[in-house]
């Protein structure tokens, strides 16, 4: 065997040496999933009536009858639209125990994610919204 034949035979083995361990590593970035941050959550939303019974500011999360609500939004870092009766304008920090809503959510394992959220009157039944 010539010396060029040898070098180049070293060569094609480094190189295929290199070719599978970028090939694992693709493979391996592929089966992580996406960010952390991003909650796995369905794809289609819920619209619901409740009453608002805790709120936890820390986590912002909320418990709207019975059921915890996570006001992170989606990816971690999108937070939810919320209006107060009557107004456009609104916060998750101005929600109370007693005050009834309509959240528009997506579930998710951890808790339901609110899409949206809507201060409604005393007087509005629970449950599924009449025009659902």
């Amino acid at each position: 065997m010539s010396p060029h034949n040898d070098f180049s035979a070293r060569a094609g083995n480094g190189l295929m040496k290199h070719l599978r361990s970028a090939l694992a590593l693709l493979l391996l970035i592929m089966a992580v999933p996406p960010a952390l941050a991003e909650i796995a959550a369905s794809s289609y939303t819920v619209v619901r009536i409740g009453e608002v019974q805790s709120v936890d500011f820390a986590t912002r999360t909320a418990v709207i009858s019975g059921y915890r609500y996570a006001f992170s939004g989606v990816r971690g870092y999108d937070t939810p639209a919320v209006r107060m009766l009557n107004s456009k304008a609104g916060a998750f920090e101005l929600l109370e125990p007693g005050m009834r809503v309509r959240v528009l959510y997506r579930l998710s394992e951890q808790a339901r994610i609110v899409v949206e959220l809507q201060q409604v009157s005393r007087s509005t039944p629970l449950g599924i919204p009449a025009d659902q």
